[in-house]
């Protein structure tokens, strides 16, 4: 099917710099202010693209979902209303409605994938979640095109503009689910099943089992990939790698210490930094639950990591790599840890901030003095609210965003 074309009415102006910016008479919206968005440790000034002025804002949006790009573009979704596809140009002050034509019931069922500023995807899942349609903007979130899509609960990963995965659950069962992977090669426009695990036949070799819950997935490149998940088997991390693009699966080997084989293990999808990837592994031990990160130089190839080491444990919460060295995990109250090794060691810090069974999402970004760009996106509160922060200095001081 080719995909549609939506157009969102933009209205191009020659502005001069010294004006403030005001929205036309035509376009509903609280007219756009971009804010210098200053801090003692990092000074920042945002330059929108002028055309994405004229979007008109959503006031007090309930975030569910955030990308950030750099310290002043980033990418949201919100559940207010009929709910919306957001653009930021202010590092999170205020927010766009740049929502697809026709996309309709956005909230927490809407997959979003951002590449950068100008391209991402949206997936709007059908009723019964087997099947959907997917948007997709170049331009920022301007113009959008369309296309139904024989997946709807899905995580999707993008590559480049081209190359993308699309993850679909088929269904659980009794500690099992089935699953299938899409891929494409021409920016989402048609996809192509690669592998697709019948539950009505049991476990093979080179397959990704039916059993076992899965949890996420990660593409390195278009044939190196990893999806992870949980079964209850003592000694197993449930990790299974692809070489030739998702077609066959083998289970990769994690090395655990002595003592460690009776455990039971939840591997998250692997994140990829520049030259460093980052395995997160939860470990239920007998009084406590732990999360620890397994680290590769060599591309997945091999993984490794010491969690009988108290250094490189934590308390399990949301996690955010800024960069090959540079990591953060927080619970959202006072168990908030950092590294500066690439995930070896964890040292504790105080924040002023307490998110204590609120914090939904995590993000780090390098700054451009030295120091980190982070923000903290809290679920929904009694009042059906949520609040966003962002901080300057590496995760210790917290201004709210969205109050």
């Amino acid at each position: 099917m080719r995909p549609r074309i939506f157009f969102i009415s933009v209205l191009v102006l020659a502005l001069r710099a010294c004006n403030p910016v005001q929205l036309p008479a035509n376009l509903t919206g609280t007219p756009v202010g971009i804010s210098n968005t200053a801090a003692p440790s990092e000074a920042v000034t945002c330059t929108p693209l002028p055309t994405l002025l004229f979007i008109p804002v959503v006031s007090s949006p309930m975030l569910v979902q955030i990308a950030f790009q750099d310290t002043c573009n980033g990418w949201g979704v919100s559940s207010n209303g009929s709910g919306a596809i957001l653009r930021t140009v202010d590092g999170g002050i205020t927010w766009l409605n740049a929502t697809p034509p026709g996309l309709t019931a956005i909230g927490y069922s809407a997959g979003l994938s951002v590449l950068d500023i100008n391209t991402a995807w949206v997936l709007g899942p059908s009723t019964d979640f087997f099947n959907g349609t997917l948007y997709h903007t170049s331009d920022g979130g301007l113009t959008w095109t369309s296309v139904a899509v024989p997946f709807g609960g899905a995580g999707l990963q993008f590559l480049d503009a081209s190359t993308g995965r699309a993850l679909a659950n088929r269904g659980m069962a009794l500690g099992s689910n089935s699953v299938e992977l899409y891929q494409t090669s021409d920016g989402g426009a048609t996809w192509l099943s690669v592998f697709n695990n019948d539950p009505t036949r049991p476990d093979a070799p080179g397959s990704l089992p039916f059993s076992g819950i899965k949890n996420g997935m990660t593409f390195l490149d278009t044939n190196i990939g990893w999806v992870t998940g949980t079964r209850p088997v003592g000694g197993e991390v449930y990790l299974f790698v692809t070489h030739d693009g998702g077609v066959s699966w083998e289970q990769q080997s994690v090395p655990l210490p002595a003592g460690y084989e009776a455990y039971q293990y939840m591997p998250q999808a692997p994140v990829f930094s520049e030259s460093v990837g980052f395995l997160p592994l939860m470990i239920y031990l007998p009084d406590n639950t732990s999360l620890t990160f397994f680290v590769t130089h060599d591309g997945g190839i091999s993984w490794t990591g010491d969690p009988t080491n108290a250094t490189s444990i934590v308390t399990p919460g949301n996690y955010a790599f800024a960069d090959d060295l540079h990591g953060w995990s927080w619970d959202g109250g006072e168990n908030l840890y950092s590294t500066i090794d690439g995930a070896q060691t964890w040292s504790k810090k105080s924040a002023n901030l307490d998110l204590t069974d609120r914090l939904a999402q995590l993000e780090f970004i390098p700054g451009s003095t030295g120091q980190f760009i982070g923000w903290a996106l809290a679920s929904t509160d009694d009042s059906g609210l949520s609040q966003l922060y962002k901080t300057y200095d590496n995760g210790s001081t917290w201004t709210p965003l969205i109050p």
